[in-house]
């Protein structure tokens, strides 16, 4: 794991910084529309999502009312999140001096970090100094609730590993945000019992939230939740950058209900940007995880790219199921009127890695299932991603479902390409790779040696779509298939 760590640290510095049953077309658990039945109302005081904390509360009788923000968050570019080519962001660098009013907090102070976070006013920086800080108390006394909108929680020292906020696997969520611009920057969350990370709509939609190099360890179900809240409304245009998502075996052995853990997991989301992101081991013996990177019920316009994403049940999904979990997020233009479900509207997967090598990954029931999954996705590209993995998947990248209407180009697999039932455009792709034609599948990798048959292979995209490669490198009038262009 070390080996695979330095390869990623390497590539984000460059580039900026299944059961038989499921696999033959039938619909396992957790495709089944529920997502394995957790965000249906398993539980009962949750009826919509995770259990008690989607329903306008924090689950200790304090409101999750934070007020919405007036502007949209906007892209890099000042716009759209996805209007820039795929032009690199700064690399993934510490945060600058904070900056308005700044509140220093000490580990011997983690009793009392509720209560200052919640005492934060517009403006306000939390520096939390190096150290653990005991989080571990359930949700009532040691959750960390963001109901006011422009409020930073970071390290002091802008060392991801020198913070540790630790939940014991008691407190069920350490994070959670209704309030428009709040950034989670430099810190570690590890061991929350449902998501370290939980990210609904306030009293109106909020927008802007910003999670920075942030390392989310171990969680029990997915590592950043995303979704509405209980009274309809929205979380949209955040960015998810630099981060280390990760679960371990440690943490492997504490996740319940038939594998319900993933990622990022995000529900009826509009216009989040996910980049730069190492994602490695959502997987578990029994069961199927949810994917690395997963948007659905109506999520939209969502810009997934430049991640690393290793050794997970599934890499990427635009949607799951043929109708979702039962709930779709309807927009005022109606993009695609008489469609009927969508599970995800437009969107960009580009430039990511998605690696497989896991003895035990293979081991288990459903191996890996799938590098990029699109149910009912209707506009999405798909291009520049490079899926490989020492044994065959089920699928490499796959288009499922009637309403699925998406373009697929320019992507490198070690494996295959599956139609489940849904239309793609197909242009410049490549299946059944070698391995010799990457670095080091086994570490993750997928950069291309020099006499791979990837190079020069691809089709010219429209312009603006991916202009350039996963370390930000050029493209060519003739580009590379993948992610990787090396000439």
């Amino acid at each position: 794991m070390m080996a695979l760590r330095r390869v990623l640290i390497t590539v984000f510095l460059l580039a900026g910084l299944g059961t038989g049953g499921c696999r033959s077309g039938s619909v396992a658990v957790p495709d089944a529309g529920a997502d394995g039945g957790l965000d249906a109302g398993s539980d009962p005081a949750d009826p919509g999502a995770d259990p008690g904390f989607d329903a306008g509360t924090d689950g200790a009788g304090d409101p999750e009312d934070g007020s919405a923000g007036e502007e949209q968050f906007p892209g890099d570019d000042g716009g759209s999140n996805m209007d820039d080519g795929g032009q690199p962001a700064p690399a993934c660098a510490p945060l600058g001096p904070p900056e308005g009013n700044v509140v220093r907090v000490t580990p011997g102070q983690a009793n009392r970090l509720r209560d200052i976070v919640a005492a934060a006013q517009p403006g306000t920086t939390i520096l939390l100094e190096d150290g653990t800080y005991p989080l571990d108390q359930g949700d009532a006394a040691s959750r960390l609730s963001f109901t006011v909108p422009d409020v930073t929680l970071r390290s002091a020292s802008g060392e991801p590993e020198a913070v540790i906020l630790d939940g014991g696997w008691v407190t069920g969520e350490i994070v959670s945000i209704s309030a428009s611009r709040v950034t989670i920057a430099e810190l570690t969350l590890q061991r929350a019992y449902y998501h370290p990370i939980h990210v609904t709509g306030g009293a109106d939609t909020i927008e802007g939230v910003r999670i920075y190099r942030v390392r989310v360890i171990d969680p029990a179900q997915q590592g950043i939740k995303i979704n509405p809240s209980g009274s309809g409304t929205f979380a949209d245009h955040g960015v998810i950058e630099c981060c280390h998502i990760e679960l371990t075996d440690a943490g492997r052995a504490r996740v319940r209900d038939n594998c319900y853990t993933g990622g990022i997991d995000a529900h009826q989301a509009w216009g989040w940007t996910v980049r730069y992101n190492t994602i490695i081991g959502f997987w578990c013996p029994q069961g199927l995880s949810e994917h690395g990177v997963h948007f659905w019920n109506g999520a939209r316009d969502t810009l997934v790219e430049r991640n690393a994403i290793l050794d997970c049940a599934r890499g990427i999904g635009f949607g799951l199921g043929e109708n979702g979990n039962g709930n779709q997020r309807t927009y005022p233009d109606d993009p695609y009127p008489g469609v009927g479900y969508i599970g995800h509207f437009d969107g960009i997967i580009r430039n990511n890695f998605i690696a497989a090598s896991s003895s035990a990954l293979f081991a288990s029931e459903y191996g890996f299932d799938s590098g990029i999954s699109l149910d009912q996705a209707r506009g999405a590209k798909v291009v520049h991603n490079t899926v490989a993995s020492s044994q065959a998947p089920f699928s490499g990248i796959e288009w499922r479902f009637s309403n699925t209407l998406v373009e697929v180009k320019n992507n490198l697999l070690s494996h295959n390409l599956r139609d489940r039932g849904g239309t793609a455009e197909l242009a410049g792709n490549i299946e059944n790779a070698t391995l010799d034609w990457f670095t080091d599948v086994a570490a993750g990798d997928l950069h291309l040696n020099a006499a791979a048959g990837a190079v020069d292979a691809g089709v010219t995209l429209e312009p603006g779509l991916c202009d350039s490669d996963i370390d930000g490198q050029p493209r060519d009038l003739r580009p590379d298939v993948g992610a990787d262009e090396i000439d």
